[in-house]
């Protein structure tokens, strides 16, 4: 989507929401005519010299950090420095990071930050070493696919360059818990092959360790390698409490690997990575509806180990349904299981299942015309030919104008929402179950509840 050059009016509403924060006013004040803050008014002066000299405001395009003009404090002394995006299409350097630091009552320039390229990709703020200045962080965007990566140091009217390189993909992460922020780089050395590259300051910023991906992560099925592998990276901790990155990349026709980067006896390690097969075989998988997430809650990252689940009514080659062990890693790459679930994702819920049931129960999807009423029952099943399964539980999703009374059917009971019968209004999807009788699963209508979760989506930009 392309970009405009945000109007400098709308600029000031928003600024003026920023900066003058909420206070109390005498009744005598209310019927004042408003007048924006005085530091407003020499933040805006600023920006005013930069749009007349033929600046065209340049926000960053992904990331958490999107805004034409955002506050941070990058020295540390309290007060928020403003940083503006700007392009200069005259100038050979035309993408601008201007930084205006308050003194007073008034805004003066502090530093500027000049790249080339077509856009600014992203910007980070981060603390990479003990200085009170936070460095700058910054993605330039070369061409739609060419993106540089350069990391800034900013002091009273000096920029320095701390760091620069091509990258595939990247990640700001404490490895090595000193808290201070390292970078984690993934890029594709010319003539060789994709790899992470651990970027720590210790006096410089300098490189401190690279480790390989599982050679599946970036070749495709004829071997080649891939122009874009990294699907999805993401930060967290391991089953020690260790803080890793989670890599994941495609692999070979339809399934996805993760590789998982830790510091190791001091050493970057892709710590699930086999010497043998040069793969993160552990991490395998071919259902890929679901992704690494901390699902416990737990702050510890668990990956999904699907297990295919055979239905009795069917052929055991096709796969209607898939369970999934989710599983935390320690630094040594093993692996240890939290517990079992059922995914249905095109329902948008999840249920954890008691380990009695695993290894004894099949599944079932039962859908009406209409849309109204979607239905999975679980059974228990010996697996024996000729023996049916016995339905024990359902779980319904239900919609529509007459989800009310399909909620209060039979003997069904409310998961989510449970005032929905209290307030129908702000309930268009309801989801209930219902005990089936046919085996004795263990479980309360209380301790169905607790089990059972909406499936959440997570905005990611990266």
């Amino acid at each position: 989507m392309e970009k405009r050059p945000v109007r400098l009016g709308v600029l000031t509403a928003g600024l003026c929401l920023l900066l003058s924060g909420c206070f109390f006013r005498g009744v005598h004040e209310l019927y004042a005519i408003p007048q924006p803050p005085k530091d407003y008014e020499a933040l805006q002066a600023r920006l005013s010299e930069v749009v007349a000299q033929g600046g065209e405001y340049a926000a960053p395009l992904t990331g958490e950090m999107i805004q034409s003009v955002q506050l941070q404090d990058l020295d540390g002394d309290g007060n928020q420095e403003a940083i503006a995006f700007f392009r200069l299409p005259s100038e050979e350097k035309p993408l601008k990071i201007y930084i205006f630091r308050p003194v007073g009552e008034e805004y003066e320039t502090l530093a500027v930050i000049e790249g080339a390229g077509t856009a600014i990709n992203s910007v980070d703020y981060v603390q990479m070493d003990e200085d009170p200045f936070k460095e700058v962080v910054v993605s330039w965007q070369m061409t739609a696919q060419v993106h540089s990566l350069a990391a800034y140091s900013v002091s009273a009217e000096q920029v320095e360059e701390l760091i620069r390189t091509d990258y595939d993909s990247y990640q700001i992460v404490d490895l090595d818990q000193d808290n201070q922020q390292e970078l984690l780089v993934f890029r594709t050395p010319i003539g060789d092959v994709p790899q992470a590259e651990y970027y720590d300051f210790d006096g410089v910023l300098d490189m401190a360790g690279v480790a390989p991906l599982s050679t599946g992560a970036y070749t495709g099925p004829d071997g080649a390698i891939k122009s874009s592998y990294l699907q999805e990276l993401q930060s967290g901790y391991l089953a020690d409490r260790i803080p890793a990155a989670f890599a994941t990349s495609s692999y070979g026709g339809n399934g996805t690997i993760t590789d998982i980067f830790a510091i190791r006896d001091g050493k970057l390690c892709n710590v699930t990575l086999d010497p043998e097969t040069g793969e993160s075989g552990e991490t395998v998988r071919y259902y890929t509806q679901v992704s690494q997430q901390d699902i416990n809650g737990d702050g510890i990252v668990e990956l999904p180990q699907p297990v295919p689940l055979l239905d009795y009514r069917i052929s055991a080659d096709t796969v209607s349904f898939w369970l999934i062990h989710w599983r935390q890693f320690d630094i040594q790459g093993q692996a240890q299981q939290v517990f079992t679930t059922y995914h249905n994702d095109r329902d948008g819920w999840y249920f954890i299942l008691p380990e009695a049931w695993e290894n004894n129960v099949t599944l079932s999807r039962s859908d009406l015309p209409g849309g109204g009423e979607r239905s999975v029952t679980f059974s228990y099943w010996t697996g024996e030919e000729g023996v049916d399964p016995l339905p024990f539980l359902t779980i319904y999703k239900l919609a529509g104008t007459n989800r009310i009374s399909r909620a209060k059917a039979g003997e069904r009971f409310l998961l989510y929402p449970l005032n929905a019968l209290d307030r129908p209004e702000e309930a268009s999807t309801i989801y209930a179950a219902e005990f089936r009788g046919g085996w004795d699963c263990g479980l309360t209508q209380e301790q169905v509840r607790e089990r059972f979760a909406i499936i959440r989506t997570d905005w990611y930009a990266g």
